[in-house]
């Protein structure tokens, strides 16, 4: 469904679920992708130049729609009718544009055209204008669709002798934790500084195979309910392994967003830290 869509536009899609979860949506709605695309793109406000300060936007959707009950990041949440119709027609703009790509620009002109939606009237009044975007998106093609800076990076390290950096005393490969670590800052999650502990697991009896979904011990002719049986975590960056060590504060202490973890070294270097990696590397943070 996405293949046309550039890097920036299906990052849209991937905040505008996690607006629709921070809100308590059990749908993605217009009004998220509208969040997802301001939170992604800054030069949307350019788009609705009476957006300021650019709180506005959020404050007058609040305004609206009612919060409920934070629903988890780990539950796939559906595309509502009206955001299938906005990604129809931001497809239709691209196509009205002659541009082979779906960009951040081709959703603004959707959204501006959702009939009878607050998002598009909220826009109208914000100097949201379809003629005029669509002129200057003809005059002056955005350039969403060129390789990011960590793509770039990616090529040139393939065309010569992989690199290393070195985490927790030992040499890593430097495209593999480069990737880890972008896909880390893109995520929108909490991070908690928590001390690892074993925790109980579902455990298929057929594979020995572990699960942290303890409902599955309910068919217990196929799992059963295993005390302490999960006894390690390993980090989300660089595979340290993090495990129950009251004595040892590199392995035992680590952060999580309650579901994954990373090593308490690659969360000050990848996290924390605005240059995390300096040098030839500092353009993909």
């Amino acid at each position: 469904m996405f293949e046309r869509y550039t890097e920036k536009a299906r990052r849209v899609i991937f905040f505008a679920r996690y607006e629709a979860s921070q809100f308590g949506s059990p749908t993605i709605d217009a009004e998220h992708l509208l969040l997802g695309l301001l939170r992604e793109d800054k030069r949307a406000y350019r788009w609705a130049p009476k957006a300021q300060p650019p709180q506005i936007v959020r404050q007058r959707i609040e305004n609206w729609i009612s919060r409920k009950p934070v629903i988890s990041t780990a539950v796939d949440l559906p595309l509502s009718d009206a955001s299938k119709n906005v990604l129809q027609r931001a497809k239709d703009e691209a196509d009205r544009l002659n541009s082979k790509h779906i960009g951040t620009e081709h959703l603004f002109l959707a959204l501006l055209q959702e009939p009878d939606s607050p998002t598009a009237k909220l826009l109208l009044e914000l100097g949201g204008d379809v003629e005029k975007l669509r002129a200057e998106c003809a005059s002056q093609p955005y350039d969403d669709a060129s390789p990011s800076a960590f793509d770039q990076v990616r090529e040139r390290l393939r065309s010569r002798t992989p690199e290393t950096i070195i985490i927790h005393g030992t040499p890593r490969p430097l495209p593999v934790i480069l990737a880890a670590a972008a896909r880390l800052r893109y995520q929108p999650f909490y991070w908690q500084k928590r001390s690892w502990t074993v925790r109980d697991a579902a455990v298929e009896r057929k594979s020995g195979k572990l699960s942290l979904d303890l409902s599955l011990a309910e068919d217990s002719s196929h799992f059963e309910l295993r005390k302490g049986a999960w006894k390690m975590d390993p980090c989300l960056v660089c595979h340290w392994e993090l495990f129950e060590a009251k004595d040892d504060a590199d392995h035992g202490i680590g952060y999580t967003n309650g579901r994954d973890w990373v090593c308490t070294e690659c969360f000050d270097r990848f996290w924390d830290r605005p240059d995390f990696i300096s040098g030839a590397y500092s353009e993909i943070t």
